[in-house]
């Protein structure tokens, strides 16, 4: 009896501090609105630098921006008085939520043996729980592509927000790109950067008969789907992942830093229908007018890094201005995790080598949103778009600036990430300890 009293009263205290936990675990996932940010300088990205001006956010959407608006009851207002307003910004290309500590084997899922896996999907795979997410979100990059890699065909990437309850609540495109790595075959150039796949890398016989194999698979993946589109029945798994691939439906994202390797993702899109990007892009300034003509998007790597032994010192930090005068449409990315947050200092590197600041924020916002056929959710403030959203004290490409409030899909989201607790825990340190 005694026993069982005690079982009883074990599962009573269980019962009544569930609320307190739900509470708390809700917090983690930022405070539902509706919201009225009032009086900030709205940076519309899309439009016009609105001073003065609110953004009325409502069932995760935005649902209205003008001056003096009414919010009406029960809507929560965010005094952004001074202070500006900016659609949240996009890493292009990471391995968030899919890398975590090195040295532990099941935290990091973003390669799979083999060098055709275009089945795999990364978006199955992602962590919720990664302290990266919280991390990144603190510095206004609401939402990635996070992508696989490895092999010549890596899977599929997919867009998502840096909060949400499951993989399926962070999702905004599920398979917004499959990954190709092109091998090279000796041009040189590339720096071959941490958290870019790339294929290749055993010289030129080999590298050949990489070509020859992912130019074999593309073939095969065309006509499954002339046989699939006809009324066959026939089913193979990789080859039916591929059709939106081979339809020029869902982008390829070709991994290639040397002149050979982007000439080859041009040979990709002519001879196979492709919807093609460019990842890396180390030498895209060679072929700046190719890429422009053929409405080629490139998704840059970090700038802050050394360049190639072999270019022009300022390669690196020039080519995004030299790419966007040029006509191209740009992005950027940081390949890796763990300085996922740090991809606005990229774009503000290159603004001090001749990129217009407008491009700039166009480049972590709406060009983004735009190469991986997300726009109509993400990448300005516009009424009707997803709440990602920030407000800061200062321009976003300054590090010196803060981020004060960050909004994902029109929840608050709270400063809980491991950089802020361990600023709380020193901060508070006892004088002289």
């Amino acid at each position: 009896m005694r026993r069982n009293a005690w079982r009883l009263a074990v599962v009573a205290a269980a019962l009544a501090s569930a609320p307190a936990q739900r509470t708390r675990a809700q917090a983690l996932n930022g405070e539902a609105g509706p919201f009225l940010i009032k009086g900030g300088t709205v940076v519309t990205v899309s439009g016009a630098t609105m001073p003065n001006t609110d953004v009325l956010i409502r069932d995760g959407l935005i649902a209205q921006v003008g001056p003096n608006l009414q919010g009406g009851a029960g809507v929560k207002e965010v005094d952004a008085r001074g202070k500006f307003v900016y659609p949240g910004m996009f890493n292009a290309y990471t391995g968030l939520g899919l890398s975590g500590i090195g040295s532990i084997q099941t935290e990091n899922l973003r390669a799979e043996i083999g060098d055709f896996n275009p089945n795999d999907r990364a978006i199955v795979a992602i962590n919720v729980e990664s302290q990266m997410i919280p991390i990144t979100r603190a510095n206004g990059v609401t939402h990635v592509l996070t992508a696989p890699t490895g092999g010549l065909m890596s899977g599929q990437a997919a867009v998502i927000n840096m909060a949400g309850w499951t993989w399926e609540d962070m999702a905004v495109r599920t398979s917004a790109a499959f990954i190709i790595n092109f091998p090279s075959t000796g041009g040189g150039g590339g720096r071959g950067r941490g958290g870019f796949g790339r294929g290749g890398g055993g010289g030129p016989e080999q590298s050949q008969q990489q070509i020859r194999s992912l130019k074999e698979t593309l073939r095969t993946a065309a006509e499954y789907e002339r046989m699939r589109a006809g009324g066959s029945s026939d089913f193979d798994l990789k080859l039916e992942s591929m059709r939106p691939l081979v339809r020029g439906e869902t982008l390829a994202l070709v991994s290639a830093d040397a002149e050979d390797q982007i000439r080859g993702a041009f040979m990709l899109a002519d001879s196979f229908g492709l919807k093609v990007a460019i990842v890396g892009g180390d030498q895209a300034w060679k072929v700046a007018s190719e890429l422009a003509r053929r409405n080629i998007p490139v998704i840059l790597g970090s700038t802050q890094s050394t360049p190639p032994a072999d270019a022009p010192y300022d390669a690196i930090y020039a080519q995004p201005g030299v790419l966007v005068k040029a006509g191209v449409k740009i992005a950027f990315s940081t390949g890796d995790v763990s300085s996922a947050r740090h991809v606005p200092y990229s774009a503000a590197l290159a603004v001090a080598y001749d990129l217009p600041e407008d491009a700039a924020i166009k480049s972590l916002t709406l060009w983004p949103a735009q190469i991986f056929g997300v726009d109509d959710k993400l990448g300005s403030i516009e009424a009707g778009k997803m709440a990602n959203l920030f407000i800061s004290d200062g321009d976003p490409l300054d590090v010196r600036t803060h981020m004060t409030d960050v909004f994902i899909a029109g929840r608050h989201m709270p400063h809980d990430d491991r950089h802020f607790e361990l600023y709380q825990k020193w901060n508070a340190r006892p004088a002289g300890k």
